[in-house]
């Protein structure tokens, strides 16, 4: 299945065998090279063992993947576009998956990395039994007419896919040819809405390679209770 195909199938795992990935999937999960939203933002991801993180979550794994980074304008998009690609590809390799948000370094194990942030984490691993959707009846989201001034079968990936507690923060409006991106950014919960945003730019992208094309604009149309993430063509 492709990454594309995928976003139409894929799931948050949160039951898993507990069995390690071996040396030969970790090998390319390593070869695996996502596209940055913002390439001129630092990152560092790693892939390491459970006793280098602490997590309350019940459903953590032998292996997890962290991702560090600059702490630049529009960091926490690129994280979200970046480790959602990541999240598509290892549910291509029949791995389940789980951002944790509530997860974090263990300060006994691990050693800061230098000039970067520590931001979130993927489980992954093994799935306990079937861990895809098989159709559409499966997604608990809203409705086009509820993300976007104007019915778009384009915007059918960004509408299917994950963020925080299912806030699904986005909202689209079109001019010309542009689609100009907002989300919610309110309290705590803005910090994962600006992550869960690099998510849904993230699908918009892997359904349009060869297209897709993210940009600012000085004068974007105003959204009372929206901040302005950005503009993308397709």
């Amino acid at each position: 299945m492709t990454l594309n195909e995928m976003i139409y199938h894929r799931k948050s795992c949160r039951s898993f065998t507990g069995k390690p990935v071996d040396a030969e999937m970790i090998g390319k999960i390593l070869s695996f090279e996502p596209k940055p939203l913002y390439p001129h933002i630092n990152v560092r991801m790693d892939i390491v063992s459970r006793d280098k993180v602490r997590c309350i979550c019940p459903w953590t794994t032998p292996q997890l993947i962290t991702i560090y980074s600059e702490e630049a304008e529009g960091y926490l998009e690129n994280i979200g576009f970046l480790f959602q690609q990541m999240d598509l590809y290892l549910q291509t390799l029949g791995l389940g998956v789980c951002w944790l948000g509530m997860g974090r370094m263990n300060p006994k194990t691990t050693t800061q990395v230098e000039g970067m942030k520590f931001v979130i984490m993927l489980a992954f691993g093994h799935p306990k039994g079937d861990h895809l959707r098989h159709d559409l009846k499966g997604f608990k989201r809203k409705s086009m007419e509820q993300i976007t001034d104007k019915a778009d079968p384009r915007l059918e990936p960004a509408r299917l896919a994950p963020s925080s507690v299912n806030s699904q923060p986005w909202y689209f409006v079109h001019e010309a040819d542009a689609i100009h991106a907002y989300c919610t950014t309110k309290g705590l919960a803005g910090y994962m809405n600006r992550i869960d945003m690099g998510i849904a730019l993230a699908h918009l992208y892997v359904a349009n390679p060869e297209t897709f094309r993210f940009f600012h604009t000085d004068s974007p149309p105003e959204r009372k209770g929206l901040h302005y993430m950005g503009s993308v063509t397709l």
